[in-house]
């Protein structure tokens, strides 16, 4: 978790904090007391997210049932999957999913006997969360496992809640036909209670903010009507009545309404909705007959249903329109700003989007709370620092978007001092990488100025072609719109394909230079749209740099977990190697996900290989090796791809996470035509050899080339010369044909 010391602007004191003082209620069904005892050893005095653990315990499914029952705010439930009987675990799951109607609440279920239950079976048949071996289970890694499920289980409450919210709004507005603007409907209320009554229109409304810690002489009055016109927008303590004070501080006290003989007082408060409390005061000048107290009340469910509705409008508004944990405008702000500036001002306007580069890695590696602070205090930054026309908002998970008048100085050089100080994270230092994107809201002044969404979509669009570009500020141009337009429509049908699956594979074989016997096959994605093949480097940068291309990495070693179990049932078996991207292995499911499509498929890890681009790869090398050195512990083959084009893969030689070398394109393209490429490329194979890695070379077209490398003793390489990549069912066609061919012994 973030804390306070994670990262400090040096220009700033402090940064604003959330503090959590409830719990998490977790229930652990277990009949073994010795292992009861040591999982509440193991969690004992645990904080996940800044909040304790209550751990309720049941040594039975029959007891268990009854404490989920009775507690509809557990989070989490270990369950023994063999207790009273050998399935009285799974029969559980469905007393709480079918039974008790618990559909949120995350079940881990828990053997110390997988052969009684395997777990693909029961992860298909039941509908649990989590199956673990109980052997498996250290202490450090129960840990992670109930953050993990906590932190779905609580996504999934805020669901409901927001559920509920709507169905309030729904409720609410089938009641109500008052005015949406408070100030109106109290004024129109006082209006109609007269009318009603058939008495003069004389009243006050006032409302009292928290009545718990707020004296009632400090309620606002919010209309008023008649002879207490004269006290509207003041505090309840002006008006010189004090007999009517005191039937006010009866209602309050009282919290119900109170009918006179002469004043009527009604009191409605919703303490589900919101904090505050509004008395109503109408002067009849008369005791009220039994029938206008009758009409009075049933009006008054009505009043308070618009105020209740008030209220509802008031806090969607608010959800609507401002950053659901930060409390800062949002996107939605942010375009009703745009719309409702002048038109005089739009001229001379510009929208800045200031992006924070890497922002799904910082995420990852230092958590949630940490970026949520870091977005804070960008934005509080850029807010008391430059003017803006509007609120400046959140307007993505990663961007701030400004707008700003265009007869200030806001270029490169402007952002680079704002956005450049040093923060400390964890005691290291880095520095902030953003880039930015600015767009002249009146691009060209002969045409009329665009809408809103139009306008952010430019804005943003420029940051993307920056960051493709490599640029840290860039000015949008008209000619960019294009290009913005085709890559915003290209990235809607790649998430489609993806979603579609409709990405598919071609393979490519790898050939051993001195027998020419087949050592593997390397898997490469391959997409088309509208009959078309979209080149691999178009849709591969467009995932990457939108964050999908860990969805799209996945989806491709499913396919190739599929093209592996249908060559072996050919008769034709080798490992295929896939691509993993940094963010894959930055991101903590990659690995489970991963085996999960193994096991799906019962490909064995030694079938796959991993090949990881060296320069991305070094970049987060200290969190990624961990990942990679698990992989290789399983079987599975670990291969650095173009090896050579970068400059810090060197240093990291000596205890590199890796069983093999890829020698890049770039080399041996010019193998026999550059003295320098050879000796990289000589130096490369003498590494291999010396640290006992495999070596592969890559892109090699010509006889010339492949000779070349067998002199230099390269053991592997692939390329056009052998065969291009191919479909599954045309390379177990070749393989056959090849080995056919091949020379015998």
């Amino acid at each position: 978790m973030a804390s306070e010391s994670l990262f400090s602007f040096t220009q700033e004191d402090s940064t604003p904090r959330h503090s959590k003082t409830d719990h998490w209620k977790i229930l652990s069904v277990e009949d073994d007391s010795a292992y009861q005892a040591s999982l509440a050893f193991a969690l004992e005095n645990q904080r996940i997210f800044d909040r304790s653990i209550v751990l309720l315990k049941a040594n039975s499914a029959s007891e268990a049932a009854d404490i989920i029952a009775t507690n509809p705010d557990l989070s989490v439930i270990l369950l023994d999957v063999v207790m009273e009987t050998d399935d009285a675990g799974l029969k559980l799951v469905g007393t709480i999913r079918e039974v008790l109607g618990n559909a949120n609440v995350r079940i881990v279920l828990l053997t110390g006997q997988p052969s009684m239950a395997p777990r693909n079976d029961v992860m298909k048949r039941y509908d649990i969360d989590d199956y673990w071996c109980k052997s498996d289970l250290s202490s450090d890694f129960l840990q992670t496992i109930i953050a993990g499920n906590i932190r779905t289980w609580n996504h999934l409450q805020e669901l409901n809640r927001a559920k509920q919210g709507l169905q309030m709004v729904i409720d609410a507005s089938q009641q109500l036909s008052f005015k949406r603007n408070l100030q109106e409907f109290t004024q129109v209320l006082l209006e109609e209670i007269s009318r009603l009554l058939g008495v003069e229109d004389e009243g006050i409304v006032c409302s009292l903010i928290n009545r718990s810690k707020v004296p009632l002489d400090k309620a606002c009055i919010l209309a008023a009507t008649g002879k207490y016109a004269i006290y509207q927008q003041q505090p309840l303590s002006s008006i010189t009545d004090k007999p009517l004070l005191t039937l006010f501080q009866a209602a309050s006290w009282q919290r119900q309404h109170i009918f006179g003989n002469n004043v009527s007082i009604l009191y409605f408060e919703n303490k589900q909705i919101h904090d505050k409390a509004y008395i109503i005061m109408v002067n009849t000048e008369r005791a009220l007959s039994e029938h206008e107290t009758y009409l009075l009340e049933v009006f008054s469910t009505n009043i308070s249903n618009g105020f209740t509705n008030l209220a509802l409008n008031s806090r969607l508004s608010e959800l609507a329109y401002t950053h659901a944990t930060l409390g800062i405008p949002n996107r939605n702000h942010f375009l009703r700003s745009i719309d409702n500036t002048s038109e005089q001002d739009k001229r001379t306007a510009i929208i800045g989007v200031v992006k924070i580069d890497d922002f799904n890695d910082l995420t990852l590696t230092f958590g949630e709370e940490f970026c949520s602070d870091l977005l804070r205090s960008i934005y509080e930054r850029l807010k008391s620092t430059t003017r803006p026309l509007e609120p400046i908002a959140i307007i993505s998970q990663d961007s701030i978007g400004l707008l700003l008048n265009n007869t200030s100085p806001h270029d490169a050089a402007f952002f680079e001092q704002l956005l450049t100080p040093s923060f400390t994270i964890s005691g290291a230092g880095h520095s902030l990488s953003t880039t930015v994107g600015i767009l002249d809201v009146s691009v060209n002044s002969n045409q009329p100025i665009r809408e809103a969404d139009r306008l952010l979509r430019l804005a943003e669009g420029t940051v993307l072609i920056a960051n493709r570009q490599k640029l840290n500020y860039l000015r949008f141009e008209s000619h960019m719109e294009s290009d913005i337009s085709t890559r915003a429509k290209l990235l809607s049908e790649l998430r489609n394909a993806i979603h579609q699956q409709s990405i598919f594979i071609e393979i490519q074989p790898k050939i051993n230079l001195h027998s020419g016997s087949i050592t593997g096959f390397e898997a490469l994605a391959r997409w088309e749209l509208n009959n078309e093949r979209i080149p691999p480097d178009t849709f591969i940068l467009l995932a990457e740099t939108s964050g999908l291309i860990t969805k799209l990495d996945l989806l491709v070693a499913e396919k190739v977990a599929q093209a592996i179990q249908k060559m072996t049932k050919a008769g034709v078996s080798y490992p295929i190697a896939i691509n993993a991207s940094a963010p894959d292995l930055l991101h903590n499911d990659y690995r489970h996900k991963l085996f999960e499509i193994l096991d799906e498929y019962h490909i064995n890890p030694n079938q796959i290989e991993l090949e990881i681009t060296e320069t991305k790869a070094m970049r987060d090398y200290h969190v990624i090796a961990p990942q990679l050195r698990s992989m290789i512990e399983m079987g599975m083959k670990v291969s650095l791809d173009d090896f050579g084009t970068g400059y810090s893969s060197l240093a990291y030689i000596t205890d590199l996470a890796a069983t093999g070398l890829k020698i890049d394109r770039s080399f041996i393209q010019k193998l026999t035509q550059s003295e320098a490429d050879e000796k990289v490329v000589d130096m490369i194979l003498h590494l291999g050899r010396f640290f006992d890695l495999d070596v592969i070379a890559e892109g090699i077209e010509t006889p010339e080339q492949a000779e070349r490398l067998k002199q230099m003793n390269c053991p592997s390489g692939q390329g056009y010369l052998f065969a291009r990549p191919m479909s599954v069912d045309s390379a177990i066609q070749w393989v056959k044909l090849h080995n056919k061919q091949a020379p015998k012994g």
